[in-house]
């Protein structure tokens, strides 16, 4: 590799490391830390009943054994220092930040080649300016200060490198073994996150524009990786819908996921532009109408994208190029396979909203061959405040309290940010705290099994007296959705 590009690789992950600082003295998130890491006996070492472990078990209903094993390898060198485990994510992050900027610029030199007088180092400019949007965004807060959510750096790493292998294997004369690593970093990051399964459909994409290659040899060329794709998927979908956190079809439909997942392709874009209000928790409050403003407000945007990629696929191939990338990443996660009490989540934004960056790094280019100092103004007008922001944003992960005061800031009706906080508070031995916080999740929303649960293990301490128990359960019962909880 010339020296300047890898100069400017490195540049982007300093950047990125040094931006994502504040979280290497973050401590551990009472929410799925200690399930996944911190209270994890089976991450607690590198030996071959954890590897057994990982390869076997789901207790949060995603498939992600990658994840678990970096988690024993971290174990081995810290223990369970949270400082050591926030040190592997923010490396991860780094390292993709260097990816990021190595992809962009292979793309960009094939969706715009240089053009008569360019300056040679305009491509590089565009290139590090995307990596920057996309590592410095303070959408990726979430997948970087959160321990547990490790799956999303780490499976970006594999998803990043098959990229860049097949870019490579698509050069001329380009080697024969980059396939063989697009299959081998293919099938690691599904076994990182799940989500991963997508990236043979956006191969496809990338071989329509910018590549241009007859999409029978591209369809044949991956079946292997369909295939593949096809069988980790339904293992994630089979783990997942074991997990307690996973909805229904009866109690929640297919009008209502379609609904969701209008509202999740146009959620992400608009934060991704302006990322203010962003929450650690986006609380999903069912029945959700799908006749709901908000929800045919975001149809109608997805359908005008949709009517505007069609007219002009052949005078502007990059919009439905990147629309068709973008819907294709976040399709799992956009609703349609619903597990968890969350309408959106920021962390689904990782790998999907690189298209944005990609985009970012395309206008800045065309913006250097115009007005070269307009162009580098612009850029570091949005970079800077991307990356203050970011460093803001993750004051609200450095520990549980933070992070659930945060919520209630944005949506002081959460039920489960109350019930959550009010744990800690128990934890932390503030008991009227912790009561009065249980007692407003209930008002919120009948979230009644973990609530009886929080209220005795306050009992079981002699922190709450019986027949304080006995009233709140009362009340309960008076919500049809908890008759059966406190049946069973």
């Amino acid at each position: 590799m010339p020296v300047r590009p890898a100069f400017l690789a490195l540049a982007a992950a300093v950047a990125s490391f040094l931006v994502f600082i504040p979280s290497l003295f973050h401590g551990w998130l009472s929410w799925d830390d200690p399930i996944m890491v911190s209270m994890n006996p089976h991450i607690r070492g590198f030996v071959w009943d954890q590897l057994k472990w990982a390869f076997t078990s789901s207790p949060t209903g995603a498939y992600q054994p990658l994840a678990y094993l970096s988690y024993g390898l971290d174990f081995t060198f810290w223990g369970l220092d949270p400082r050591g485990y926030h040190l592997t994510s923010v490396l991860l992050h780094a390292l993709n930040a260097a990816l990021v900027f190595l992809v962009s610029r292979r793309l960009l030199s094939l969706c715009v080649p240089q053009g008569r007088g360019e300056a040679a180092w305009s491509l590089d400019a565009a290139a590090l300016s995307a990596a920057l949007v996309f590592a410095l965004h303070p959408l990726r807060v979430e997948s970087v200060s959160w321990v547990a959510e490790r799956r999303d750096p780490l499976c970006g790493i594999f998803w990043l490198g098959a990229i860049l292998s097949y870019l490579r294997a698509r050069r001329p004369g380009g080697p024969s073994r980059s396939l063989i690593q697009v299959h081998a970093l293919f099938a690691a990051a599904c076994l990182a996150k799940g989500v991963a399964v997508t990236l043979p459909l956006v191969l496809l994409v990338m071989d329509v524009w910018p590549l241009r290659r007859r999409l029978v040899d591209s369809v044949a060329e991956k079946i292997p990786m369909l295939v593949l794709g096809g069988a980790l998927g339904i293992l994630a979908v089979w783990q997942q819908s074991g997990a307690r956190a996973a909805w229904a079809w009866s109690d929640h439909g297919l009008a209502v996921r379609l609904a969701q997942m209008a509202y999740a392709l146009v959620f992400y874009v608009r934060k991704t532009l302006w990322p203010s209000g962003l929450s650690p928790f986006y609380e999903l409050r069912p029945p959700l109408d799908p006749l709901e403003a908000r929800f045919l407000f975001c149809a109608a945007v997805v359908a005008s994208f949709v009517a505007a990629s069609w007219r002009w696929r052949r005078q502007r191939p990059w919009l439905a190029a990147a629309g068709a990338a973008y819907a294709i990443i976040l399709l799992p996660l956009s609703g349609i396979m619903q597990a968890g009490a969350q309408l959106v989540a920021d962390r689904y934004s990782y790998l999907s909203c690189l298209v944005w960056a990609l985009l970012f790094g395309a206008a800045f280019r065309a913006g250097l061959r115009r007005a070269r100092l307009a162009a580098l103004a612009s850029a570091v007008a949005v970079i800077l405040p991307l990356a203050a922001t970011c460093v803001a944003q993750q004051s609200h992960w450095r520990d549980s309290q933070s992070l659930w005061l945060r919520t209630l800031a944005l949506d002081p009706d959460s039920p489960t940010a109350w019930l959550n906080l009010g744990a800690e508070w128990a934890r932390k031995g503030s008991t009227t705290q912790a009561v009065d916080a249980f007692r407003r999740a209930l008002a919120a929303d009948p979230a009644c099994p973990p609530l009886v649960e929080r209220l005795s293990s306050l009992v079981e301490r002699g922190d709450i007296d019986a027949a304080e128990l006995l009233n709140v359960r009362a009340g309960l019962k008076t919500r049809p959705v908890c008759r059966k909880a406190l049946a069973d």
